[in-house]
């Protein structure tokens, strides 16, 4: 199990990401609702997601595997770097972009959220410690945009584009002229197949 912040990856800033690690399969809701007097139960206005914590158990590991020979000073380097990357040039938590190995082709933006203590562990110079990250944005964007190219010799021209996604996303639509002659009279019609 791994995870990549900001474009670099758990082992090399020094730490590893355990098993025991969570996430919410999906974000808490924020409900609307409204009492009614003289009705059973609630008016129901709808919900929107709160924003998705991330929480990930972790150890510090030296050199990428052998951390019983870590000395304190080692581990303590660790530590330092670990926050200053989390964080912005003003010690603030800085987002940065989240992808785990388990779904390599999405990513989250997000930031260091909460308390991390530090367990250090005698005799060892272990260092295990809880991740904690948030991303207010719950949704998980792809790491690559799907581009559709497409030659328009007819009028009307149908385009179908099927996302992959289970969320609607916007389209940006770019228009070429590859010949000399000037276009008039176009319209772009945008629809959405509602299930």
């Amino acid at each position: 199990m791994s995870i990549t912040l900001g474009g670099v990856r758990d082992i090399n800033l020094g730490f590893r990401v355990l098993e025991e690690s969570e996430e919410p399969l999906i974000p808490s809701t924020r409900d609307k609702t409204m009492q009614i007097d003289g009705k059973h139960g609630l008016y129901d206005f709808g919900a929107e997601l709160e924003p998705k914590p991330f929480t990930y158990k972790c150890a510090f590991i030296p050199n990428g595997t052998d951390y019983t020979n870590v000395s304190a000073v080692e581990l303590q380097r660790l530590v330092r770097r670990l926050a200053q990357h989390l964080t912005d040039q003003y010690g603030r938590p800085r987002y940065i972009k989240l992808q785990r190995d388990w779904e390599p082709d999405k990513y989250y933006i997000a930031r260091y959220s909460g308390s991390a203590p530090l367990e250090r562990i005698a005799y060892s110079s272990l260092g295990l410690f809880t991740l904690p990250l948030i991303a207010f944005d719950p949704f998980a964007y792809a790491n690559v945009d799907q581009i559709f190219q497409d030659v328009i010799t007819a009028s009307p021209y149908t385009l179908l584009i099927e996302s992959a996604g289970n969320v609607s996303t916007p389209v940006l639509i770019e228009l070429v002229n590859e010949g000399s002659q000037t276009i008039t009279n176009f319209a772009l019609q945008v629809e959405y197949r509602v299930e």
